[in-house]
């Protein structure tokens, strides 16, 4: 057994190629004008700051899942990151203004929910060993 936490890397690259699959279209639909209309379904304002300020998280996150897929474990704490910023948002945004009965982007969310719900059990067969 290796002396590496991660022994099993290869079951990351799972989730840095889902979040190159993910990622492609919507940096492209970020760097549209209409970018809150087409990736948030018109559920949050549009503002050139927001958009852009999402766009460049989204952007390292991808360019860093690509650097994933060849050292796995070093970018990792890409993944957990993700993780938790993904749960705030959904804890802090998507719940409350679907409780008060206001827009919600589904679409986003239901990813960003299949994404905290899947990369901890990525991470966890990683660090386990298994493939």
């Amino acid at each position: 057994m290796s002396s590496n936490v991660f022994v099993a890397p290869g079951v990351l690259r799972i989730a840095y190629a889902a979040n190159i699959a993910i990622l492609v279209p919507v940096c492209l639909g970020m760097l549209s004008r209409n970018a809150a209309a087409s990736v948030f379904q018109g559920a949050v304002d549009e503002s050139e700051g927001l958009r852009l300020l999402v766009f460049s998280l989204w952007a390292a996150i991808l360019v860093s899942s690509a650097a994933g897929l060849l050292a796995p474990a070093f970018f990792a704490p890409l993944l957990l990151v993700q993780v938790v910023y993904k749960a705030l948002w959904l804890a802090l945004f998507v719940w409350p203004a679907w409780r008060a009965g206001q827009a919600v982007p589904w679409g986003v969310a239901s990813v960003f929910a299949g994404i905290v719900a899947t990369w901890p059990v990525l991470l966890a067969l990683a660090m386990r060993g298994l493939r």
